[in-house]
């Protein structure tokens, strides 16, 4: 039978403990998905994960292959930013605007579009999917509208995602509308999709 003093003293060491747990649930409940990334160790360097696509008018309103994105073995991919989709000319080599950049979508730049007897040419429309190719897990269960970011002004995810080494992003444009133009118009095109974020290198 334990005596009352002793009793007192394994009171006290458990009620210790107690508090050592609840203050460590407390620290873990506060952090974040920044927090958890912060922690992995490894030096930052900032970088856009880059893959590029040609399409032509017979994929008009289709779903394409994907543009597959290889992530570095050194360490994995955070990805901050919606992605940034640009287009330009790239067949024929004299074609009107070949190699000018465009964007992808006809709301709201339709300044930045070329029009011809008031028709927008040379412009392309899309939705997409991103796809965890590590892990097969698409990201969402409907294509996104093109909510992406500008190179003139990024915009930042809701949340940062990360990507493990050596993994594959997949990203699945659907082009929702293709319109060539120009006195020589335009017969391909090379979409070029960039993941704005940062890499974590092993040390």
């Amino acid at each position: 039978m334990i005596d009352s003093q002793t009793a007192a003293f394994i009171r006290k060491a458990l009620g210790g403990l107690q508090q050592q747990i609840d203050e460590l649930r407390q620290a873990h409940g506060n952090r974040g998905p920044q927090d958890e990334i912060d922690s992995i160790p490894g030096r930052r360097i900032a970088y856009t994960l880059v893959g590029t696509q040609d399409f032509t008018t017979t994929q008009d309103n289709t779903r394409a292959g994907a543009i597959n994105m290889q992530i570095s073995q050194d360490g994995p991919f955070v990805m901050t930013h919606y992605p940034v989709a640009m287009w330009r000319p790239s067949l024929p080599t004299n074609a009107t605007n070949f190699g000018k950049w465009r964007p992808v979508y006809t709301w709201p730049l339709e300044a930045q579009q070329i029009t011809a007897a008031g028709t927008l040419t040379d412009v392309i429309d899309i939705s997409y999917e991103i796809v965890d190719g590590g892990s097969q897990r698409n990201f969402q269960n409907l294509a996104a509208p093109p909510i992406l970011s500008r190179p003139d002004e990024l915009h930042r995810l809701p949340c940062p995602t990360m990507f493990a080494p050596n993994s594959t992003v997949q990203f699945f444009p659907t082009y929702n509308d293709i319109a060539f133009g120009g006195a020589v118009a335009t017969t391909t095109g090379t979409l070029v999709v960039g993941l704005p974020g940062y890499r974590v290198v092993n040390m």
